[in-house]
């Protein structure tokens, strides 16, 4: 079982907590901080990648099966690696954009209503990717 998400998170923290506070003043310090939180932010993102590729596949299949789209129920990662899951969620995606483009010309109150779940599952899903905020250590400046 890979730890890495755990690794990078620590080493991220000790970068942040442990090293930077030793380059206090100097240049390289803003540096180690900034590899600091940006290693944590990358461990996080890592350590939640399969679980957010699998749901935006599922939801994404939600929304084409509405859309009419029968096809997209087939599709599947070949594993669950990330780089696969990815490969999956690309697909649909494409076909969510072909779908997405075919509603914006249609008037009916369905397709807009369609339409609308589709821009909120894309929001959410975009707040789903972001990292959380880094916790910044207090500073002695007034």
């Amino acid at each position: 079982m890979s730890h890495i998400g755990m690794i990078l998170t620590r080493l991220g923290r000790q970068l942040v907590t442990e090293i930077t506070p030793a380059l206090e003043g100097h240049y390289a310090g803003g540096k180690a901080n900034l590899a600091g939180l940006v290693i944590s932010m990358a461990g996080e993102a890592w350590d939640g990648a399969a679980d957010q590729l699998s749901r935006e596949i599922d939801g994404m299949k939600v929304l084409l099966a509405k859309g009419g789209d029968t096809q997209a129920a087939t599709i599947a990662p070949a594993s669950l690696k990330l780089s696969d899951l990815q490969t999956a969620r690309d697909e649909l995606a494409e076909r969510l954009i072909a779908l997405q483009v075919a509603l914006e010309s249609d008037a009916s109150p369905e397709a807009a209503a369609l339409n609308m779940q589709i821009w909120a599952f894309l929001l959410a899903g975009a707040g789903a990717r972001m990292p959380s905020p880094p916790e910044f250590q207090p500073t002695d400046e007034g």
